[in-house]
Order: C-alpha cells, then sequence, then structure tokens
C-alpha cells in the first residue's frame, strides 16, 4: 500500500463530506496541515471514507511539504513485514526501524490486530516510539474498543494520543 499509484486520485477535494464523516475530514485535513499535530485515530463502518481520508493526508501532506517522508501502510502489511523480519533471523528492532524512517506514519486497518496480543506490543513500542520522538501517526479502525481484543495501551496511544 505504501507507493499505491492509484491512491493518488483520493485527495481532501474529491472526499464527499457528509454529515457522519465531516469531522474526520475536518481532523484529517487539521492533520495534514499542521506539523505539530498529534496522534490521529480514525474509526467507522466499512466505506466510511477512512482509507481516503488516510491518502488524503497522504498526497496534501507530500504536495505541500516534500521534504516530509511520509510511509502509508496496511496493519497487514505492517505485520507480514514483522513476521518476514522474525523467520529470517533478523530483529525485531528492524521492524521499528524500517517505520521510524518516516516523519509520517499512517496505518490502515488496525482493528486486524484483534487477537494479537504479540504483534500488538510490537505496534505499541513502535507508536511509542513515534509519540516521544514527536513524529506523528495516523490510524483508521472499524473498531474502537478493547472488547475487540485490542489492547488497552493500543486503544489509548491511538486514540487518546
Amino acid at each position: 500500500m505504501q507507493e499505491n499509484k492509484k491512491g493518488s486520485k483520493f485527495t481532501f477535494d474529491s472526499f464527499e463530506v457528509t454529515k457522519s464523516n465531516s469531522k474526520a475530514y475536518e481532523k484529517a485535513k487539521q492533520f495534514a496541515e499542521d506539523a505539530d499535530s498529534k496522534t490521529l485515530a480514525l474509526y467507522g463502518g466499512t466505506a466510511a471514507g477512512k482509507t481516503h481520508l488516510l491518502y488524503a493526508v497522504k498526497n496534501s501532506i507530500e504536495h505541500n511539504s516534500p521534504e516530509v517522508k511520509v510511509i502509508l501502510t496496511t496493519t497487514e502489511d505492517m505485520i507480514s513485514s514483522l513476521t518476514s523480519i522474525i523467520s529470517s533471523g533478523g530483529k525485531i528492532e528492524q521492524f521499528r526501524e524500517q517505520y521510524m524512517q518516516a516523519d509520517v506514519l499512517l496505518v490502515d486497518d488496525i482493528h486486524n490486530l484483534g487477537g494479537k496480543e504479540r504483534i500488538q506490543e510490537e505496534f505499541i513500542l513502535l507508536f511509542n516510539a513515534f509519540y516521544e520522538s514527536g513524529k506523528r501517526f495516523m490510524m483508521t479502525s472499524s473498531q474502537k474498543d478493547a472488547k475487540y481484543d485490542l489492547n488497552d495501551r493500543l486503544v489509548i496511544r491511538g486514540f487518546w494520543g
């Protein structure tokens, strides 16, 4: 998902703003424009526009601040990367290092971590490193609740900063 060319068509201008998604739209736009913005997590049902907004953020930052390195990825791609590093004898730190290259990390579908406790721990460490270094990250989820097997610390870090 990181270098997906089809993502270039997803912009803030092409996003259909409705009463139910206007707040997410405004928050995503603010996140893209404000280099000092805090963590942002968007949640909502399928086809609510979360992925569109992730791409819009990426495209806006890259257009307005080309020197800023943005990585847009999915949780599934990140899990695959972590699994690949571990199975090839690499160190877990390599997982964090590949994403820490970014100034802004955009992660889609964080709810896919549900029930994967060990992997969630690595994500928490990564998000903490981003937060502590003053870097920005944004995530999307169809769920916002720990009852869906998401670690409380992951939910708190993502949804409350």
